[in-house]
């Protein structure tokens, strides 16, 4: 009886296994073999010298290292700052030169090996670490910024692990997520150097795709530059190409990237503190190469016509109407014209021109502040009106400004408003 359940089994059994060893062939070679499994836990630590520390310093900080690695009221580049994701809380990690719980005795290989392949002596990494995008960074950035890591302060903070959610919370998730999503990155080759140097600064330690990028499927990314925009923290990152560009000047993209306010438009929600943070110190060669490249980069495929299309309707744009006269016109304009040097225009604006009204809502609801910087030192700011304004208003005026643009945007409902208007 037991010889006959056994045989039973493994006929049951000897196929899924069968299959899953040839998947496990087919997939393994795409991600890159069994070498991203394999951590170099010797190796050497390259001499540093106040000038590779520097040239860390500048790539940790255009790469907002102590943004992500620095926990709210926690110690600098310390970890323990909270990602929710879609599959669970992530912890970001120590990343100072303690020995212990830090990356104090880690080689250059080991950590060339953790940014390129997001596998570590601590695992495999949770896909919200992009090291996707870092796996494009040389040898030189990556030691340079290992040595200004080195030169820290060090802390004892200890790592916190995750906590997943299922399907992620089961053994061997993250190497199932990197057989199954995982891929090589492609090669970018750019005859115009400018241009090249501002694909490697977006797509490798901007990570700008990280943001203004979709996710798939369990948070898989695409293998391939394209930033068409995307839901992020409860704002909408939005696209980054050359026709989504064009109401910037040539030159003013750059100036916006390093803080300035061109025909008054300035950064807004989580792109003023990462303007504030980090790139307003990008040099100015940088943030050039930076507004060559993204101008170069394709718009997405027409979309498919809807079936059916769901218009805002007539009493709610009459009343966007009267809310625009009475609380916007002053500002920007009868016809959103703006105020050269104040107020923006609001003809092309991202916000109401975008796919997903999200960043209106909340422009409305909560107000906006740009950062001070050297080049914009006193910037005007939007007031909040969630104070004086109903959920209905809001809707009204939300819906009001994206006809202008296309008639046939999807409306913003009350509800749209409690869920959006919030900060999260």
């Amino acid at each position: 009886m037991i010889r006959r359940l056994f045989v039973v089994m493994a006929a049951l059994l000897l196929p899924l296994i069968l299959a899953l060893v040839a998947a496990i062939a087919v997939l393994l070679p795409r991600q890159g073999g069994l070498a991203p499994f394999r951590v170099p836990m010797t190796g050497s630590i390259p001499a540093s010298s106040p000038a590779l520390i520097e040239h860390g310093r500048y790539l940790a900080t255009v790469g907002n290292c102590a943004g992500c690695h620095t926990a709210p009221d926690g110690e600098s580049l310390a970890g323990g700052r909270a990602f929710n994701t879609r599959y669970g809380v992530v912890y970001s990690s120590n990343i100072t030169p303690d020995p212990e719980h830090g990356i104090g005795d880690w080689s250059s290989e080991e950590f060339r090996h953790a940014m390129r392949h997001g596998i570590s002596r601590n695992g495999v990494l949770s896909p919200a670490f992009p090291y996707t995008s870092f796996r494009r960074l040389d040898d030189g950035d990556l030691d340079a910024l290992l040595a200004w890591l080195r030169s820290r302060p060090p802390s004892t903070a200890a790592r916190r692990p995750p906590v997943y959610a299922f399907p992620a919370n089961l053994p061997g998730a993250m190497i199932a997520w990197r057989l199954i999503y995982l891929r090589r990155a492609p090669e970018m080759h750019w005859s115009d150097a400018h241009v090249a140097r501002g694909a490697y600064l977006v797509e490798g330690i901007g990570h700008c795709a990280v943001c203004h990028g979709s996710r798939g499927t369990f948070a898989s990314q695409s293998t391939g530059p394209q930033l068409w925009g995307a839901r992020n923290a409860g704002w909408f990152a939005p696209a980054l190409h050359g026709t989504a560009l064009a109401r910037f000047a040539d030159g003013d993209l750059a100036r916006y990237l390093k803080g300035g306010a061109p025909d008054a438009i300035a950064s807004y929600g989580l792109m003023a503190n990462v303007i504030a943070g980090n790139l307003q110190y990008l040099t100015d060669d940088d943030a050039g190469a930076i507004e060559a490249y993204l101008r170069l980069l394709p718009a997405p495929p027409a979309e498919p016509e809807p079936p059916m299309r769901v218009r805002a309707n007539d009493e709610s744009l009459a009343l966007g109407r009267k809310v625009y006269a009475e609380r916007c016109a002053d500002c920007h304009g009868e016809r959103g014209e703006g105020v050269a040097g104040k107020y923006p225009p609001l003809q092309g604006s991202s916000a109401i021109a975008a796919p997903d009204p999200v960043n209106l809502v909340k422009l409305v609801a909560l107000g906006a502040i740009a950062p001070s910087t050297p080049t914009h030192p006193m910037p005007y700011t939007m007031p909040p009106f969630a104070h004086s304004l109903s959920a209905r208003d809001i809707a009204g005026v939300v819906n009001f400004l994206r006809a202008q643009e296309n008639r046939d945007a999807v409306p913003v409902s009350e509800e749209d408003v409690g869920v959006m208007g919030g900060v999260e």
